[in-house]
């Protein structure tokens, strides 16, 4: 499986089997500007890694196929140049065996319902720690409107 290689890129993939948080989420960061493209299950993401190049990767933790640590596992195995961010909707708690996790995988960490703000954020900031090292006209260096 070959994944297109990092290129100048305001795509988002949406990674989960909830359809309502799919739409959401879509209608959200397009709003804002973003090209966001959702998947319900980890082969399409699989597949639209492979046609496009997406800055950001969000997945959900708990799809049935392979779950979002293993979907992060593999990305990086396979070096997916993508910033990956996790969502779950398990709530915030600082002693949570996943935010332990979520420290050792070094992913941006979002939790289920959602805050507009802190996503809007991590998008932004992941946008710009991807694009890093890029030459990018004046006209990009803000992408979102």
């Amino acid at each position: 499986m070959n994944f297109f290689p990092k290129t100048i890129s305001n795509r988002i993939l949406i990674i989960d089997d909830e359809e309502d948080v799919l739409d959401f989420l879509q209608i959200f960061l397009s709003s804002l500007g973003w090209a966001a493209t959702i998947a319900v299950s980890v082969n399409e993401a699989f597949s639209h890694l492979e046609r496009n190049a997406y800055f950001m990767i969000l997945t959900d933790i708990a799809m049935p196929e392979m779950d979002g640590y293993e979907l992060v596992s593999t990305l990086r195995e396979k070096k997916v140049p993508s910033i990956i961010a996790m969502m779950t909707g398990f709530g915030y708690n600082p002693k949570h065996t996943l935010i332990k996790i979520n420290r050792a995988m070094k992913c941006e960490f979002f939790f289920k319902p959602f805050d507009r703000l802190k996503i809007s954020e991590g998008v932004q900031d992941a946008w710009i720690q991807y694009h890093k090292g890029f030459l990018l006209p004046e006209s990009q260096i803000d992408p979102v409107m």
